[in-house]
């Protein structure tokens, strides 16, 4: 069985559409998140939402895996694991917190929701969650360099500031889902933000 060149050629093109649809996606949701939850979210798969926010906690988390190795201290603290081991397990765990943990986060904020008028589906609502955290990404990507190239502790300062940022397209996210409830939103986006936040220092710190 061949393959024509039209074919090749077509699953290229597909490729590339979806690559600059998810590129679109993150972008909205960094600047524009009621704009992503009308157009570009739906065209985006829940995997590569996942991976966004898997990918900035499990940086987030390499930072403080960093961080704790130039103090000498456990590097994996739940664990008690030490040197560059530790910083590696610490690393996955927050990649396993950023899927597992934001799959349930966006549960949690698709339940309580629900009385307040709500009506986003639980799949677009954990996606919105989940690429609310490209600006926690960005920051990540900023802090990892900083951390390796110029030997910053960089945890706090990149990391959670990231995290801080990752509130604003919650918020706008969890307003566009109350219909403008903005009280609301951001109390819920405190929460709900919080809850990440904890979760980090507990694990990681």
């Amino acid at each position: 069985m061949t393959t024509s060149h039209a074919e090749v050629g077509s699953f290229g093109e597909s490729r590339v559409r979806d690559g600059i649809d998810r590129l679109r996606a993150l972008f909205l949701m960094f600047v524009n998140p009621g704009a992503a939850l009308k157009g570009a979210l739906a065209e985006t798969a829940p995997m590569f939402a996942l991976g966004v926010s898997g990918t900035a906690f499990g940086l987030l988390f390499l930072q403080t895996g960093l961080d704790l190795l130039r103090v000498d201290v456990p590097t994996l603290p739940l664990l008690s694991w030490t040197g560059p081991v530790g910083v590696v397990g610490l690393c996955l765990l927050g990649v396993l917190y950023g899927t597992l943990g934001i799959a349930l986060l966006g549960a949690i904020a698709f339940s309580i929701t629900r009385p307040f008028g709500a009506t986003l589906a639980l799949g677009p609502t954990v996606r919105a969650i989940a690429l609310g955290y490209s600006p926690a990404l960005f920051y990540a990507l900023l802090g990892v360099v900083a951390n390796v190239l110029l030997g910053w502790n960089t945890a706090v300062a990149f990391g959670v500031t990231g995290l801080l940022w990752a509130l604003g397209p919650m918020i706008a996210t969890l307003r566009s889902m109350l219909s403008g409830q903005t009280r609301l939103s951001v109390a819920l986006a405190s929460l709900l933000g919080g809850l990440m936040l904890f979760g980090w220092a507990f694990l990681g710190t």
